[in-house]
This record gives structure tokens, sequence and C-alpha cells, in this order.
């Protein structure tokens, strides 16, 4: 992805990097300390984004003139300090003094409802449907966060902002007015259809169930990929990696009437998806068993079941370790 895309805005619109700043979700902190570390280059703009969010928590947890003071006191401390760098960073501080500035009259300035936004978070065993603006749907699958504009009034493109996985049912609108999913890795653009949408695993995943769809992956070739119903198309901006496959789209939205249905798929891609839906995480004493594969459907509502299928399958015993912590071993009771 080319580095003007990084910019203090791009990461205030991923929906897991206010739950890494300010809730330490586990799961956000881990990914977005992990790409950091990886992306040196982007810690300023990163470390500004961060300073937006707690500024405007700050905000709300006290009255404005607090806020204005301490902010005013950090400047002012980076000022003071500046005779003792080299010259050519003297002007760093002023520079830091504008930039927060300009954020605290974007804070504490009336809002134009169009520059709202909404985000809805779900926790784990909790899927939640939004009515979007224009009466589209999102069906939000558990562990996943969007974001989408409190209005779309005139002509200007229908935006929403993906972390996890959810099911789109698009509302088509005359004058085919675009409807855009966006994720760290694709441009999802639409003008009427369903399509499951799944951003983990550091990748972007989109199956079409109907209607029709245009992929805009993120990095300089920005030719589009035109999905038609039964495509599954995955991509990941990080490892460059790009599979385009036919499948049956209900497999992969089954996951609205929890179940998760599986064809060969290997024992650790099931128990990935397992701990992806619903917290549970199992551990392989024999890792072997991790190329194993799986033929079935998992009702994440009832996991005994999934449970007792898989130790017929396999000839093994499931322990309990712990809330939400499970142990395979070979061998029946």
């Amino acid at each position: 992805m080319a580095d003007q895309t990084f910019t203090l805005e791009y990461f205030l619109s991923q929906p897991g990097f206010r739950e890494w700043v300010l809730e330490k979700d586990p799961r956000a902190t881990e990914h977005w300390e992990d790409w950091a570390r990886r992306h040196p280059e982007h810690a300023a703009t990163i470390q500004a984004a961060a300073d937006w969010l707690l500024i405007t928590a700050a905000q709300q947890a006290a009255p404005p003139a607090q806020l204005q003071e301490a902010t005013w006191e950090r400047i002012v401390a980076s000022i003071e300090e500046a005779p003792r760098r080299r010259p050519m960073m003297r002007w760093m501080p002023w520079a830091a003094a504008a930039v927060v500035i300009g954020i605290l009259a974007m804070i504490l300035l009336p809002k134009k409802e169009s520059e709202a936004f909404n985000t809805v978070s779900t926790a784990f065993g909790e899927v939640k449907t939004i009515s979007l603006p224009d009466g589209s749907e999102i069906r939000l699958n558990v562990n996943s966060t969007v974001k989408y504009a409190v209005s779309w009034e005139g002509d200007s493109a229908r935006e929403v902002w993906l972390g996890g996985e959810a099911f789109f049912e698009v509302k088509h609108e005359s004058g085919n007015r675009k409807f855009i999913v966006h994720t760290n890795d694709v441009d999802i653009q639409v003008v009427g259809t369903a399509f499951n949408v799944n951003t983990r695993r550091v990748q972007t995943q989109v199956v079409l169930q109907n209607g029709k769809v245009n992929l805009k992956l993120n990095r300089k070739d920005t030719s589009l990929i035109a999905m038609r119903p039964g495509d599954m198309v995955t991509w990941s901006a990080e490892r460059k990696e790009l599979s385009n496959n036919r499948v049956d789209p209900g497999h992969y939205a089954a996951w609205q009437q929890q179940r998760l249905i599986f064809q060969d798929a290997t024992l650790a891609d099931v128990l990935l998806a397992l701990e992806e839906n619903t917290g549970i995480k199992v551990q392989l004493e024999d890792s072997a068993m991790l190329k194993e594969t799986f033929t079935g459907t998992i009702p994440t509502d009832h996991i005994d079941v999934f449970f007792k299928t898989l130790s017929r399958s396999f000839d093994i015993t499931i322990t309990e370790n712990g809330k939400n912590r499970y142990v395979i071993r070979k061998g029946g009771q």
C-alpha cells in the first residue's frame, strides 16, 4: 500500500484502532502493537491519531477549560525544551502546537450532523442487526465493529468501515449511488446486493451471494475485480496474497443462524474459526492433528454437540481447562 494512505484520517477510520487506544482491548492491542513494530516509519502518525482519541475522550470527561489548560501546558513544556534540541528541530513544537489547537477547535466547535459517525461493536456471543440511513442492513457478527455516518445526504457515496465480519444487504437507489465498504485490504464497491465480508486473519475475504460487486485492492494497482455470485475473493495487503474461488455463499453466511459450516477444512482452520466466533480456545497436545480435515457443522450455541462429534470422528478426549479453554488429547475416555 502506498505510504500516503497511512494518514491520521486512515488510522482514525480503522474500527479496531479506537479499541486499542481507549479500551485496551486485548485483540486490538495485539494487532496494532504488532503492526506498529513492523511499520516504525508510521510511528509519528499513529501517535498523533492516538493523541486525538485520548484528547477527545478527555474532553468528554472534563470541562473544556481544563482540557485546554492541560493541553496548553504540554505545548509550552515542549516549546521550552526546544533550545536544547538540534536547531533544525526547533520548529517542531510550534507545529505540534498548531496541530493540537486545530484539534481542539474541531472538538469544541459544534459539528454538523453530516460530520457525525455511528460506531457499533459486538462482543463474543453477540450478533447485531444494524439499519443504515438508506434502509440497507448489516448483520454484524461477534467481536466485530462497523462505523458509518449518521446521515447520508446528497449524492456522495454511502460508506461503511468494517473490522471483523458482517453480512450486508444493500438497498439499490435510483441513480446507482455507490455503497462502499472499507477494510484494511480492499474497498468493496456496491450498487445493490448481498454479500459477506470477513476481515480477520490479516486479510479480507468477500463472498458474493447475489448482485454485483467491484473490489479495489489497497495497493498501487488500482484495477477493479468484478465479482459474480458465488465468487470468494481473498486479499491480504500485508502478505500480498490474492485468491479467487467458487464457493457456496450460504456456507460463509451460516454464522447468522449460529452455525459454522466446513467442507474438508483443516482442524487448524476449524479451531481458529471457533475461537473467532465464540472466544473458545482449544489446545491440541499433538500438533500433527492440525492437518487433519473436518467436514460438518458447528452449532455455535451448542459447542458440546460439536465436541462430541469431534471426539467420535478422531478418537480423542476433550477436557475443559478453565473458562472457554479446552485441551484435546489422542485416545478415548
